[in-house]
């Protein structure tokens, strides 16, 4: 017999207790539906995905004669490689880096802080439900409304005085990212979603997340959030809300100790994530693909193929705010030198390194979605492209076939399109052109993509892939004929990858995580 027993009035206390403690339960549970209900019809539902092949090697064969071939030529790939680095490091007057002098001058300033303290109202605005009645479009956590006293309280945490104050140029506001930071439209980590019931909206669109920034990336702070939680900054591509914790000040010493080198002396991740720790053993980020750092003088040349680990410098912030290098050592599996040569061999690893993650609306988790996908593959390949997906159609030469039918257009793409780097816009989602295949005697594009989901003509609900595949532009979905083929969208533009183009765009208020 068991030494421990539990007395009957224990017994019947214990019980009553349980007892109690299923009713509190069962009142926090979902109640138990109506016995007669409406036909509900649910606006996500899956994709089937086991007909479409997912290897990569055959769809990229390594065996191919080709498959060392660059798909750009040397002088395509150092020209655009020079756009790169101007991006991130320039200083001429047309080159758009937040370390740029003339660019935070004319381009950020040339309306003194006007258009800054406008994009923030307008931001403001967005997410203000008050006096919007049934037309409340702000829901946080646990599908309640953002009230009145959330986005007052943001706002006076914006402190959007400051943006009108100090318009110009000063060089103590130059940064880098010391680790990987989500871009957010208003200084909270707090979602907004539109509606849970409509296809497309709710979870992951949360509206605040623009983007994210690679650990590395030069910044320009234009603000700070009053309780100093937050940095308001321009990124090489972005402009939004940041936390602090993850940006450093750069002086002149740090400047030069990170960019005095010559362009072959940088490496760049070539795997989807990899944890980077110094010299010391501390835990600096994570790398996402693309993430540019430079090699240290100290490190050996770079091999492509040669095991081995690789010293590359790391930024990090000390306790006053301010930058400091830290060395780390990454294995060659990880880091390539930058920029790797653009052939199939290396466009198939970095895709074997990226396919089946997750899709991460405006990098949400640090997920990629479409045009961040396409942005995380050609910056290994020293490619710039813009951060929204309409905005990558000016990376190329761009042939705008909205006015064909679906047919001519995946027709014209057969022809036409240049493998590895044709992109393929088609309104709020690009894809990236690999070449032909033949699926029931027809000959049909195959393209690469990072996709939430597929959905019929009237937009009443979603097919959800939520990741990056490989998949056929078909005519029509054999799976469920009544969606919508990606090829028969209103928008239907390609862009073929060349020589780089003319000078960045201007900041806008458009949200670029599409």
């Amino acid at each position: 017999m068991s030494a421990f027993v539990v007395a009957p009035a224990r017994t019947l206390s214990f019980r009553a207790a349980l007892a109690s403690l299923a009713l509190a339960l069962a009142a926090c549970a979902a109640p138990n539906p109506p016995a007669a209900q409406h036909a509900y019809v649910d606006p996500i539902g899956l994709f089937p995905m086991a007909a479409y092949d997912q290897n990569v090697d055959h769809w990229i064969d390594p065996a191919s004669a080709n498959d060392d071939t660059p798909f750009l030529s040397a002088a395509q790939q150092q020209a655009q490689w020079n756009a790169y680095l101007a991006r991130y490091f320039g200083t001429g007057e047309r080159d758009a880096s937040p370390w740029n002098p003339a660019y935070i001058a004319n381009r950020l300033f040339g309306q003194g802080g006007a258009d800054i303290v406008d994009l923030q109202l307008r931001r403001i605005g967005n997410y203000d439900n008050e006096g919007k009645g049934r037309r409340t479009i702000g829901y946080g956590q646990s599908y309640l409304p953002h009230s009145a006293r959330w986005i007052d309280d943001i706002e006076r945490n914006m402190n959007l005085q400051q943006f009108g104050q100090a318009p110009r140029y000063s060089p103590r506001a130059r940064a880098i990212a010391t680790d990987a930071l989500l871009v957010r439209e208003l200084p909270t980590m707090d979602p907004s979603f539109y509606s849970h019931t409509l296809a497309g909206q709710g979870y992951p669109f949360d509206n605040l997340q623009i983007s994210s920034v690679r650990p590395g990336t030069p910044l320009y702070v234009l603000g700070h959030s009053v309780d100093g939680a937050w940095d308001y900054v321009q990124a090489p591509d972005v402009q939004g809300w940041v936390l602090a914790s993850g940006v450093g000040s750069a002086d002149d010493a740090f400047i030069a100790n990170w960019t005095h080198r010559p362009s072959t002396g940088w490496g760049v991740a070539i795997t989807a994530s990899t944890a980077v720790s110094d010299t010391t053993g501390v835990f600096r980020f994570n790398a996402t693909a693309g993430t540019l750092l430079p090699v240290a003088a100290s490190s050996a040349p770079l091999p492509s193929t040669a095991p081995g680990h690789h010293t590359v410098l790391v930024p990090a912030r000390d306790i006053d705010g301010r930058a400091v290098i830290r060395e780390a050592q990454l294995p060659d599996t990880a880091l390539a030198p930058a920029p790797i040569a653009a052939t199939p061999r290396h466009l198939s690893l970095l895709i074997k390194s990226l396919i089946g993650r997750p899709y991460g609306w405006g990098n949400m988790n640090f997920y990629n979605d479409c045009s961040s996908e396409l942005q995380s593959i050609f910056a290994a390949f020293g490619v710039w492209l813009p951060r929204h997906s309409s905005a990558q159609m000016t990376a190329g030469d761009m042939t705008d076939l909205s006015t064909e039918s679906p047919a001519q257009r995946l027709d014209y793409l057969i022809e036409h399109g240049k493998p590895m780097r044709t992109l393929i816009y088609i309104g709020g989602h690009v894809m990236l052109y690999l070449g032909n295949t033949t699926r029931d005697g027809r000959t049909v594009p195959v393209v690469y993509q990072d996709i939430w989901g597929l959905r019929p003509a009237d937009n009443s609900r979603r097919a959800v892939i939520g990741g990056s595949v490989i998949f056929p532009l078909l005519l029509t979905i054999p799976e469920d004929p009544s969606l919508e083929s990606l090829a028969a969208t209103r928008i239907f533009q390609i862009t073929v990858l060349g020589m780089p183009s003319g000078a960045a765009p201007p900041p806008t208020d458009e949200n670029p995580a599409s």
